[in-house]
This record gives C-alpha cells, structure tokens and sequence, in this order.
C-alpha cells in the first residue's frame, strides 16, 4: 500500500480483447508496484474485466474502433475510472435483484457481472458524458 501518496496509472486502450489484455497486464504490474496485496490486486482485476469487457460486447458491440480510457489510483480508497464514448448505460442504476432472488439452478446465464462489480466496490458513480460514460469506482485498498 502506498505509504504517503497516490500512485496512479493512465491507460487509453482499443475497445477489444488485446485492449482487455494490455489492460489487465498493465494493473496488474501497477498494483504489484504499489504494494497492493493479492487480494486487492484480485478484486481490482475482476472489475476491471467485467466493466472493460461489457463496454466492448454491448457498449460498442458491431461498431468496432473504440476506446476506453481507464484511471487506477493506488490510493485508500483504491479509485478505478473507466471513460468510453459508446452509447449512455448506468450501470449503478441496473437492478440484478430479481435474477439474484431465484436459486442458483434457476438463474439465467449472463446478467450478474453488474451486481459482482457493484459488490466489489464501496462506491459507484456514473456520469453521462458527450459522447459516452464515466464510472467511477472506489475499492477497498486493503484486504
């Protein structure tokens, strides 16, 4: 964990699978230089993935050549802020509570990356952005 001061990673990636891979390679290297434990490194992966990988299937979907602007500062709380220019989806306004509500065997497939981020995070804000979107996220830096 940082001792006095923020450390913080600025990526611009294509809206792709390579960008995903990039992007996961890259935090993972800045969390290991931030001396965050594998656990936060873990938890911060798995949001990264679902949020990157939801923008490029159903954000960007058939449009192709997008970017996504990704922020991660190492600081308590950890804040990871994703910017993309597709069009405008909260995801802190998507209410899983019914799929989440029936057993396991009954549950359909897909549709609860948002609630796993959402549980992920202390905090989540959404901002509408022209073109696209903003999230930001605040992760426990410890743990």
């Amino acid at each position: 964990m940082p001792a006095s001061k923020d450390i913080t990673l600025d990526l611009d990636l294509p809206a792709s699978f390579d960008g995903l891979s990039d992007g996961l390679a890259a935090i993972e290297r800045h969390c290991g230089a931030a001396g965050l434990s594998a656990a936060v490194r873990a938890r911060t992966l798995t949001v990264f993935e679902e949020i990157f990988t939801n923008t490029v299937k159903y954000g960007y979907g058939e449009r192709g050549n997008g970017r996504i602007h990704v922020v991660l500062t190492c600081g308590d709380p950890l804040r990871l802020v994703l910017e993309d220019s597709a069009p405008p989806f909260d995801p802190t306004a998507w209410d899983s509570s019914a799929d989440l509500a029936t057993g396991l065997a009954e549950r359909p497939i897909g549709r609860h990356g948002i609630a796993l981020v959402m549980g992920l995070s202390r905090s989540a804000r959404w901002q509408k952005l022209s073109p696209g979107n903003r999230l930001t996220l605040e992760l426990a830096a410890t743990g």
